[in-house]
């Protein structure tokens, strides 16, 4: 094994948008930083599509009819952005996972500077958190509220939007804050149709225009600081920990293309894999100090495992005149409406619903709230490993019965609003996606209040190891049905900030 002689201020493990955001702050804030990404360099994943799109256009290549590719990749090929960007997403021989036979999810995973924002057909869809979805614990009894509010996050909100050039419209609305927009974008005649239809009859539900910007990947800004170093193909195994001092001293890693063990230091470690690979590698971290997992005095760490409910195939005709079809696709939003002013019928929180539209066709798409619970949890298992010889994540995850009354709700609530609207509903699909398939998986190293009900505390800082940081959705106490990649990227902002002063001050 070889180590660095050098000791980087902070060592930030993942590329994506929560460690792009982590070493864009540590950078511009004076810190060397080292950050380490699992998969591929920008320039090779850029040669890699280059030749994925010569291949579809002189060879009229498709991953989905290559066969030994989706034999490499079938979780991954589940996913419908898998044809787009097919080397972007893991290889699954290599990287496994196990699951309850009963019990399927779908764990996609992308390799690569940037992350699953940096793939081809991510759908860029950013809204804030507010209070009511910071507090929903406290309404109904489901789960913590989260450690901050709306006021303590909206500063990284906008710095995190202005630097993107977020596009959408101020809607006023309190339980969907507005942004930072850097431009407007106008409805086309069928979402304002469905706007003025839905809203005159139902006034507390509300159709906005989408908001969204360019893959937020901001690991370019930090290497034009002079203070990053990036080291791709390097798969973090070990969090290294001195139970002398109780600090984390930096990480161990695998080279992928050589097998060769590494070690790196840093005075700062912070973990920004995404939730279930940053939980894994924690819980594999363990010591005498840990047991059960690095930082994992209370005994959270892995559980709460949460995805938003996904129902795809509720589709319809619009009937609109020729004049007003639009080929290009466009998409809309209805915010949440149940459990809003009044209690709906059987089921606590909610869903909102992203609404697709081209041509003469419309989809609906309802992304509801999953509420965090003990059972839903990440593990190791005992016996299955990756290429590299670290055990693999054991994921239970399960639909309870208040997803499956929302999922209820969310069908007929979409075909009702498509009726009002003068379409026509051609396909229903009633089941729920298998946990996972929204891509939108948070939890399992919660914040909150107290060291004996969470392991990270308001500044995204664990409480048993104060330099270390979880800068990713494992942090959420509660998710909210909005797109969670904008709060994530903002808690890491806000998480940032408070490191370097930290890291200043000495008490680090």
């Amino acid at each position: 094994m070889s180590t660095s002689k050098k000791t980087f201020d902070a060592v930030v493990v993942g590329s994506g948008a929560c460690g792009g955001w982590a070493a864009k702050q540590l950078t511009e804030a004076g810190l060397n930083v080292l950050v380490l990404e699992a998969g591929r360099s920008n320039q090779a994943d850029k040669l890699l599509w280059v030749m994925h799109r010569v291949r579809q256009k002189l060879f009229r290549y498709q991953a989905e009819t290559d066969s030994a590719r989706k034999q490499r990749q079938s979780v991954q090929s589940t996913t419908f952005a898998w044809p787009f960007h097919p080397h972007a997403f893991v290889d699954d021989v290599d990287n496994p996972y196990t699951t309850p036979k009963d019990a399927p999810f779908t764990w996609i995973r992308a390799r690569q500077v940037g992350g699953r924002t940096s793939v081809k057909a991510h759908g860029r869809q950013f809204y804030r958190l507010s209070d009511f979805n910071f507090k929903a614990g406290g309404r109904d009894g489901q789960g913590p509220d989260w450690p901050l509010t709306l006021a303590d996050l909206a500063p990284h909100y906008e710095t995190v939007e202005r630097w993107m050039g977020l596009h959408g419209n101020t809607d006023g609305l309190d339980t969907l804050p507005d942004s930072i927009f850097a431009a407007s974008i106008a409805m086309n005649p069928a979402e304002q149709r469905l706007k003025e239809r839905v809203e005159r009859r139902w006034p507390e539900r509300r159709v906005v225009v989408r908001r969204t910007a360019g893959a937020p990947i901001t690991i370019p800004a930090a290497l034009k600081t002079g203070r990053l170093t990036l080291r791709t193909h390097a798969v973090v195994d070990q969090v290294l920990h001195d139970p002398k001092t109780n600090k984390v001293t930096g990480v161990r890693y695998i080279d992928s293309d050589t097998g060769k063990a590494h070690e790196a230091h840093g005075r700062v470690v912070v973990l920004a894999a995404g939730t279930i690979e940053t939980t894994r590698l924690m819980l594999h971290s363990k010591s005498a100090a840990f047991p059960e997992g690095l930082a994992n005095s209370s005994g959270q760490l892995g559980r709460n495992l949460m995805d938003h409910t996904y129902l795809l195939g509720i589709e319809a005709k619009m009937n609109l005149p020729a004049s007003e079809q639009r080929a290009e696709q466009s998409w809309a939003y209805i915010p949440q409406f149940r459990n809003v002013t009044s209690p709906a019928d059987g089921f606590s929180r909610g869903y909102g619903v992203q609404v697709f539209t081209f041509g003469d066709s419309c989809h609906f798409v309802p992304f509801g709230e999953m509420v965090p619970r003990a059972d839903n949890r990440v593990t190791l298992n005992p016996t299955v490993k990756d290429r590299w010889g670290i055990p693999a994540a054991h994921i239970e995850c399960r639909h309870s019965d208040n997803e499956l009354r929302m999922c209820a709700d969310a069908v007929a609530a979409c075909q009702e609003m498509m009726k009002e609207a003068g379409f026509t509903v051609e396909k229903v699909n009633d089941t729920l996606s298998t946990p996972g398939m929204a891509i939108h998986e948070v939890g399992t190293a919660r914040m909150g209040t107290s060291p004996s009900t969470s392991v990270l505390n308001a500044w995204n800082q664990s409480w048993d190891v104060p330099n270390l940081f979880v800068m990713d959705g494992s942090a959420f106490p509660s998710q909210g049905p909005q797109n969670p990649t904008l709060t994530m990227m903002a808690l890491a902002v806000r998480a940032s900030a408070h490191l370097v002063s930290e890291l200043k001050a000495g008490r680090l």
